[in-house]
């Protein structure tokens, strides 16, 4: 009897230890803009696109994958931009055009790491502006993104991972919608890539962004 005892005791601290190590990674918005004149409600199916160093391309599938279901679970279709195109190859209008443009896309959604640090830099409610090169187009964007990868390091453990992720108009490429996210305490990529996923999307819902 009190071995019975003492293995659902056991137990009980397994799934309490479990439950406060997963409930640990959380992600906010803690930042965003929106164009105000963008009529919302028309966005169906979405390309994928996240912005890593060149030399961590599974980081980049892993991510596009990963944000791919976060949508699809939304109600809401994606494609990896890496589904389409070779990874070590630079965007631009002619690239776009050639990968992208018989896809049908809506919306072009771009990621990039903006910082891992050891304490909180990011303040939720802060006042934030759309980064330099966002609003003037996808592709000053995204080149600015590539130079700014190619030099930064990647995760580790007992971190705040804060992403930027920016939201293009597929027809002209205009930004539509640009926020910063903060990850706390994730121990793996996987784990930033399914929080933030699930936060995103259901932020765009709540916004009306989707058809």
């Amino acid at each position: 009897m009190q071995q019975k005892q003492l293995r659902l005791l056991i137990m009980s601290l397994l799934t309490l230890i479990i439950f406060i190590s997963c409930s640990a990674i959380k992600t906010d918005i803690i930042g965003e803009w929106q164009e105000e004149n963008y009529q919302k409600g028309k966005i169906e199916k979405v390309l994928i696109l996240g912005i890593f160093n060149k030399d961590k391309p599974l980081l980049r599938r892993n991510f596009e994958d990963g944000m791919k279901r976060a949508f699809e679970d939304g109600g809401i279709a994606a494609t990896p931009s890496m589904n389409h195109m070779p990874y070590d190859q630079a965007v631009d209008s002619t690239t776009f055009e050639k990968y992208f443009q018989d896809l049908a896309i809506d919306a072009v959604v771009v990621s990039r790491l903006v910082a891992v640090d050891a304490s909180r830099d990011y303040k939720a409610g802060y006042l934030y502006t759309i980064p330099f090169n966002s609003y003037y187009g996808f592709y000053g964007y995204y080149y600015a993104g590539v130079q700014y990868a190619n030099s930064t390091g990647y995760l580790s453990k007992n971190v705040v991972v804060v992403l930027e992720t920016n939201i293009y108009e597929a027809k002209d490429k205009k930004l539509i919608w640009s926020g910063v996210s903060e990850t706390v305490d994730p121990d793996k990529a996987s784990d930033v890539i399914n929080s933030f996923g699930d936060v995103l999307v259901s932020k765009l819902k709540g916004e009306g962004y989707f058809k």
